[in-house]
């Protein structure tokens, strides 16, 4: 099979992911425990949604704090789903925004805590600090994510989580 026939037939997922990570954030359970580790994250300033429609693909985005975001809100309610959304991220005291594409689940405008150091003590310190902030943010998105698919797999899915999820979806109508 061919990669992009896989991402096709797969790429369900990541748009289910960002629609739960949402309904997650937003329920106030937007805190995940990866090993010894608290993880927060939220939605924060603009989330891309795409739905057909008769006349073809129909692309919304809405920006604003997401607890405002009411059209975004209503348009997934009308099956558009999610496909791109600017998240925070914290771990400790650091902060990291970016936004995540539903697609390839890339990361895009990723800005990571600022990094202090002498440049004339270690220039090379300034690199790798950097590299090690990136790799935090991103296996804490893959912890999460694995947490995500290993709910999406077991029965508590269809039982539990789809059905709060659906009730979270249809309150925003």
């Amino acid at each position: 099979m061919q990669l992009l026939e896989k991402v096709r037939e797969t790429e369900f997922l990541g748009k289910e992911f960002l629609a739960w990570l949402w309904f997650r954030t937003e329920t106030g359970r937007g805190s995940f425990k990866l090993d010894d580790k608290t993880i927060e994250i939220w939605f924060d300033g603009k989330i891309t949604l795409q739905g057909e429609n008769e006349r073809g693909l129909e692309t919304i985005t809405c920006s604003g704090e997401s607890q405002n975001m009411k059209e975004a809100r209503f348009a997934l309610a009308a099956n558009k789903e999610v496909v791109q959304a600017t998240l925070v991220l914290s771990l400790g005291d650091n902060q990291w925004t970016f936004v995540l594409d539903s697609l390839w689940l890339n990361f895009k405008t990723f800005k990571t805590p600022r990094v202090i150091q002498d440049k004339r003590d270690d220039p090379d310190g300034l690199f790798y600090e950097k590299i090690f902030l990136v790799e935090a943010a991103v296996s804490a998105m893959d912890g999460i994510y694995a947490e995500f698919l290993k709910l999406r797999l077991s029965p508590e899915w269809s039982t539990e989580e789809l059905p709060a999820l659906s009730r979270w979806v249809n309150e925003g109508q």
